[in-house]
């Protein structure tokens, strides 16, 4: 991809996020003057339907020149010609055990509080898109069918003795560069998103359906109420490679090979709460918050950090423009009778949450339909799932023929990618508030779950048994309690820290092996590379049984779990 290619589209992304923002953001609030921000746990919701889009720049540089195009399919005449193009595909259920690329099964808890599957009920009658064959410069790409939303039941009922339905909602994101000037046409298409959820609905007859249509009804969303586990298979192409993060707790994950080209992908986990932040606060107050100053200050003055050229106020909006859409100054962003908005999405997220930090609260995001995303209005317990584009040097996490591993939590803010493999620990950073909205301490929830010899990868390891241990650091350094879980079973390793507390903690994994054992070649780094989250499943190991301790050193307790725990130097058993 040329430089001014990425230029082109990183700007589409920018202005992608800002159409987003405007679209989900709730009403414009002109009255007085705000500055606002918030951290949704789900700002992307879910698509109404399939669809192909994208831009026919018409070799202009002006934006009232540009031919918006909407594809009804990838060999639909009138996209012949385009300067990049968008693919959103929702995967529709398999009906046939020779069905690809689709979601192979839902599974719910039952009453007996065991998972089974859901029945297929319906396919929402929105825009499909056919499957093609897609001819990258060096290679023959299949992709999927776009298909609706689809609809599961549950022979469990609802308390009020109504049947029970959940959505399944499986989207993949494929971009493609322009074909204007490509020698034979022949553009690249990559895979840049990948994301899933599960929710509740009921079926209600009417005329006026605010979410989407299946047989005739509308299902509309519904809440979790706390206690439900979900699980969701999938048939996908081995080029979906790196790794899985997503909003559930006691997380399971698994891989196993259905043939040469598709790989059966198993997810899950039960549902979890995630405090969703809000803050507003008066522009004539920001004087009073010296860190939330400095932060608007700079990023007037200058905009987001990394960025080649000054940007000042470049990912925020004024409401009705009062001000201009953008202000690109610190004193002009202060006179503008309005309020300002930085959505999340736009943003670093950590650098973002410390500045408002001392004013966000917990609320929850009103129900939005801008004819392309439903934002459901929740109770903020979540299902769902995504794969981040990684971008990094290490070859054990950045190899793209593998699927890595599954990364969980509850946690409001989260790293972008994998755990950084730093010091000899795998380090991931989350961030939320210390309170939940009753009062009570919010206790956080983590799961690890990667490929044994991608972690073995990391520290040079034999196949020999692991031992690990989970830590909690808090961000002024002190090591927090918390209870882990390690096993190794089925060619993956799992870590679990739970009931851990905030605002701005690093959960520190560390793995040893018994001294002794014959270290595994270490992987040569790898150049810095993109990657979403194939191979076989390595075969089946038997579950390793697993002891742990609990460590003392003055005030710090750690608790340590492996096969043969030992406290750390300078701990002693408690």
């Amino acid at each position: 991809m040329s430089r001014l290619t990425k230029k082109i589209v990183a700007a589409i992304g920018t202005c992608a996020l800002l159409f987003l923002s405007l679209g989900t953001a709730g009403p414009a609030q002109s009255a007085g003057a705000f500055v606002y921000t918030d951290f949704a746990a789900d700002n992307f919701g879910v698509l109404g339907q399939s669809d192909i889009y994208g831009q026919d720049m018409k070799g202009s540089t002006k934006l009232e020149d540009w031919k918006q195009l909407r594809c009804s399919g990838w060999d639909d005449p009138s996209c012949a010609v385009y300067d990049y193009l968008y693919a959103d595909l929702i995967l529709s259920p398999c009906l046939t055990e020779a069905d690809r690329a689709c979601l192979d099964s839902v599974e719910a808890k039952n009453s007996a509080g065991v998972l089974e599957k859901l029945s297929l009920y319906g396919e929402a009658s929105t825009k499909k898109i056919a499957a093609f064959k897609f001819q990258n410069p060096n290679e023959l790409v299949d992709l999927p069918a776009g298909g609706g939303l689809s609809v599961w039941k549950s022979d469990l009922k609802n308390s009020d003795g109504s049947d029970r339905y959940y959505a399944a909602h499986v989207l993949l994101r494929y971009n493609v560069g322009s074909n204007r000037n490509t020698p034979g046409g022949k553009p690249a298409i990559s895979l840049y998103g990948f994301k899933g959820s599960i929710y509740p609905v009921k079926l209600v007859t009417t005329s006026n359906c605010q979410e989407f249509v299946v047989k005739g009804q509308c299902a509309t969303s519904v809440n979790y109420d706390g206690t439900e586990k979900i699980a969701l298979s999938l048939r996908m192409n081995k080029s979906l490679t790196g790794w899985i993060f997503g909003r559930m707790q006691n997380a399971d994950f698994a891989v196993s090979q259905l043939d040469n080209d598709y790989n059966k992908i198993r997810i899950a986990g039960d549902v979890t709460f995630v405090p969703e932040l809000i803050a507003k606060v008066a522009k004539t107050d920001i004087s009073k918050d010296p860190k939330l100053e400095k932060y608007l200050r700079d990023f007037f003055t200058v905009g987001p950090p990394g960025l080649s050229v000054p940007m000042p106020g470049n990912g925020s909006y004024n409401d009705e423009s009062i001000g201009g859409l953008v202000s690109k100054t610190y004193p002009d962003f202060l006179a503008a009778q309005t309020t300002t908005r930085l959505i999340s999405v736009n943003f670093e997220p950590f650098a973002l949450f410390s500045a408002f930090e001392d004013q966000l609260q917990p609320y929850s995001p009103a129900f939005s339909n801008n004819g392309r995303n439903i934002l459901r209005q929740t109770n903020s317990i979540f299902w769902n799932f995504s794969a981040n584009a990684y971008t990094g040097n290490n070859a054990c996490s950045a190899d793209k023929t593998k699927l890595h591993g599954l990364v969980v939590t509850n946690a409001p803010i989260t790293e972008q990618g994998p755990p950084e493999f730093k010091d000899g620990s795998l380090n991931y950073r989350v961030a939320g508030i210390h309170k939940n909205i009753d009062g009570s301490d919010f206790q956080g929830r983590y799961t690890y779950i990667v490929r044994s010899d991608t972690a073995r990868c990391y520290y040079g390891f034999s196949k020999a048994p692991i031992q690990a241990s989970v830590q909690v650091i808090s961000s002024n350094n002190s090591s927090q309690v918390a209870s882990v879980i390690v096993a190794e079973r089925d060619g993956f390793i799992k870590l679990q820290a739970d009931n851990f507390t905030f605002s701005s903690p690093t959960i520190k994994i560390k793995l040893e092996q018994p001294a002794g054992t014959v270290p595994a070649p270490v992987a040569t780094p790898a150049p810095t590379q993109s990657a979403l989250p194939s191979v076989p499943t390595p075969a089946a190991k038997p579950v390793t049984k697993t002891l742990t301790l609990t460590c003392v050193k003055g005030k710090t307790i750690k608790k340590v779990t492996g096969v043969n725990p030992r406290c750390p130097a300078g701990y002693v058993k408690k």
